[in-house]
């Protein structure tokens, strides 16, 4: 019997175990990196960057918004590029981070972070996100704030003031007790924003993927026969979208009673941007001339099958940083002016 097979080594599996331990390695590293990014919320971030990205429409939230409400402005910061907005140190620039800041210290919410979505409206802040209803009720129980609950709904509130719920971790609402009750019987009701079309539609018509997206409805969806015949000028609603890709834009629509309504509108906005003057005493010389610039390239078109005047303006940094001193400035005398006119309706005698 030949012995050539006896005399042959065994082959060696010695890389072979290697490379299988290295797969098991890579994989064990893997699932600690994703159980790690979860526990840290950059997962969820990474995620909903993703959604901002691919899917920015997000109708859902408007149901924790009460059907009555005139209006709401609608902030992505996944689609917010701040450089559009200025350099660091810029008035913007810097109230954004004094907001972040403050809201931060004081209930441990980092907007920039923990915030995918946010919605404004005049009654109740709703937040799509990342909140941890136990800390932030640590820490707002040293300021005075309490356990509540309505429909099953558990919420913290400072009595007298304001209310804040956590819902199963990815929503919150802030506002008023009675406007937070008033936002959990529209969600639970079916009475909220998000069925209303004259809203919706108006939104979708802006787009959804913009980092500024906001609706004011200022009269009833449909307008009277007299409003049609008479040609009003009144707008009807005003929806604003905001972009900051490649620079700072701004795209308004104003809804009028009908096409020839718009198109009233539309020249008395042409007269009204080439009057300087009127500019320079409306905000000030430094902001009106600001202002009178950004007129200048704001392009104005009448949509006359929709009844619809459209607005495209682009705003350059240094010009927002003036408007937002001068806005900030303003501020501060407007305040002047409501004391002392406040002063005197109190000292005046009654009719």
């Amino acid at each position: 019997m030949s012995t050539e097979s006896a005399s042959k080594p065994a082959q060696v599996a010695g890389p072979t175990r290697k490379r299988g331990k290295a797969k098991y390695i890579v994989l064990l590293g893997l699932v600690f990196s994703i159980v790690l990014a979860q526990q840290t919320g950059l997962l969820g971030f990474g995620l909903a960057h993703l959604r901002a990205a691919t899917f920015p429409k997000d109708e859902s939230l408007l149901e924790y918004v009460h059907g009555s409400a005139p209006g709401v402005l609608i902030i992505d910061p996944h689609q917010l590029d701040l450089k559009a907005l200025g350099p660091e140190g810029s008035s913007v620039r810097q109230h954004i981070e004094r907001t972040r800041d403050d809201i931060k210290k004081a209930t441990g919410i980092d907007l920039g972070f923990d915030v995918d979505k946010l919605i404004l409206s005049p009654s109740i802040v709703v937040a799509r996100g990342r909140f941890n209803e136990q800390k932030l009720a640590e820490r707002l129980a040293e300021h005075s704030y309490a356990q509540a609950e309505h429909k099953g709904v558990k919420y913290l509130v400072r009595a007298g003031e304001d209310a804040i719920a956590v819902r199963d971790g990815s929503i919150l609402l802030y506002g008023a007790e009675p406007e937070l009750r008033a936002s959990i019987d529209a969600e639970e009701a079916g009475t909220s924003l998000a069925s209303r079309e004259e809203a919706t539609s108006r939104l979708a018509h802006i787009g959804w993927d913009r980092p500024v997206l906001g609706v004011a409805l200022l009269s009833e969806s449909k307008p009277s026969l007299r409003a049609i015949l008479t040609g009003s000028t009144g707008p009807r609603a005003v929806t604003v979208g905001i972009s900051t890709k490649g620079g700072l834009s701004a795209t308004v629509a104003i809804d009028a009673a009908s096409a020839d309504a718009a198109e009233e509108l539309r020249k008395l906005l042409e007269e009204k941007r080439a009057n300087l003057d009127a500019l320079k005493a409306l905000a000030g010389p430094e902001a009106g001339a600001g202002l009178a610039e950004i007129a200048k390239r704001a392009a104005l078109t009448v949509d006359a099958g929709a009844g619809r005047l459209m607005v495209q303006v682009d705003v350059r940094p240094e010009e927002l940083d003036v408007l937002a001193k001068a806005g900030a400035k303003a501020a501060g005398s407007l305040g002047e002016v409501y004391k002392n006119v406040r002063l005197l309706q109190l000292l005046a005698p009654g009719p």
